[in-house]
């Protein structure tokens, strides 16, 4: 089907019986009409097995592992499990518009280059209720991916192309199956709050990046979230570091990415800046000991280089 290559919809979740079925139904409700759809329930101890048991269609799959992967892991592990040519995750606690994967395959086939494909997205709180959206820019764009990922590396201010529900990327970039050449490879497991960020670098070596300016998915925030828990524990920070460590110091990204020493001393004093800024205003709310966890961890990181 040339017009409408296999798109297959990745969903790992782990003990998220209360969103499950609320993202796999808007993955079943897509237009799209190519579509392979693989959860993986990654060992849940929560009722998530008997909730997707109810579910019966062609296009699904659903995975069962006894042992938990982790989050990184279980990224890695349904991603091998893929035979779609285009990759599309799906958080379990997110959600996509019903045109989703139509647009965003549209434009992967509009610009055959694209290394990344990405969306408008909403943020939406426990209860569904829109809190804000966020975009790449004000309008559809495509822009150099090497440019994008050199920007990336020299400010690390923010994630303009969003998170995995917003992104679609060409299999083949991955270097899956076995075989097909190095390319982006997995993802990487020294990274959680900032696997998919750090990936999106690695992919932006091949192509360029496709920006569909709707909102064509939603983000939900609460308080059992991976962003809610790195923000609570600070592990964000040990990231930033440990992600500038791994392109600054490889002697083929600074040179694909056209990175400098001086680039390295500023987006570090950069990051330390406001790092210090944050630690400043949890001391001024009371909030002490994650002002505390955050200066430890800060220090770790600038020590580590």
């Amino acid at each position: 089907m040339k017009n409408n290559p296999l798109v297959s919809i990745l969903i790992p979740t782990y003990n998220r019986a209360t969103y499950i079925s609320s993202a796999l139904d808007s993955a079943l409700a897509q237009t799209y009409p190519n579509l392979e759809i693989i959860v993986h329930d990654d060992a849940s101890s929560d009722n998530t097995k008997e909730v997707l048991s109810g579910y019966h269609d062609p296009r699904l799959r659903v995975i069962r592992t006894e042992d938990n992967h982790g989050m990184i892991g279980g990224w890695n592990y349904i991603v091998k499990k893929a035979r779609g040519e285009y990759i599309k995750f799906l958080a379990s606690d997110d959600l996509l518009e019903p045109t989703c994967v139509a647009e965003l395959v549209s434009s992967a086939l509009a610009h055959p280059n694209s290394a990344i494909i990405t969306c408008q997205r909403k943020f939406i709180n426990e209860h569904g209720r829109v809190v804000k959206q966020m975009g790449f820019a004000n309008k559809s764009v495509v822009v150099d991916g090497i440019q994008h990922a050199r920007w990336i590396l020299t400010t690390l201010r923010e994630n303009k192309i969003g998170e995995p529900t917003a992104v679609l990327y060409p299999r083949k970039l991955a270097g899956l199956p076995a075989g097909a050449g190095a390319k982006a490879g997995v993802y990487d497991p020294q990274f959680s709050q900032f696997a998919d960020f750090e990936y999106w670098i690695r992919l932006l070596q091949f192509g360029e990046l496709v920006y569909v300016h709707k909102p064509l998915c939603s983000f939900r925030v609460h308080e059992g979230s991976n962003t809610c828990t790195a923000i609570r524990d600070g592990r964000f920070i040990t990231e930033i570091f440990a992600l500038l460590r791994k392109y600054y110091d490889s002697p083929d990204y600074a040179t694909t990415f056209s990175l400098t020493p001086a680039d390295r001393a500023h987006v570090t004093k950069i990051k330390t800046l406001d790092t210090l800024k944050n630690i400043k205003d949890l001391f001024i709310r009371g909030d002490l000991s994650t002002a505390r966890r955050y200066f430890t961890r800060l220090l770790r990181a600038l020590l580590a280089r």
